[in-house]
């Protein structure tokens, strides 16, 4: 069975983001099952402040959206 939205898998996506990496951190957020709700969860209980901006968060649902539905 495949874990979801474990903090090991945030700290994925954040590396992403902050490597430049944003298409693969947004198709991470698909992969992983990582919803807005999901990475603001998981930004509160992340002592590394990986997001220190909630605007890159909100770029990030967006984008991590556009692949789910298209």
């Amino acid at each position: 069975m495949k874990d979801y939205r474990t903090q090991e898998q945030f700290e994925t996506i954040a590396d992403n983001c902050l490597n430049g990496n944003w298409s693969d951190a947004a198709q991470n957020c698909v992969d992983y099952g990582f919803y807005a709700n999901d990475l603001i969860k998981a930004r509160e209980n992340d002592d590394l402040n990986l997001f220190e901006d909630l605007t890159d968060l909100a770029i990030l649902s967006e984008m991590a959206a556009e692949l789910r539905y298209k």
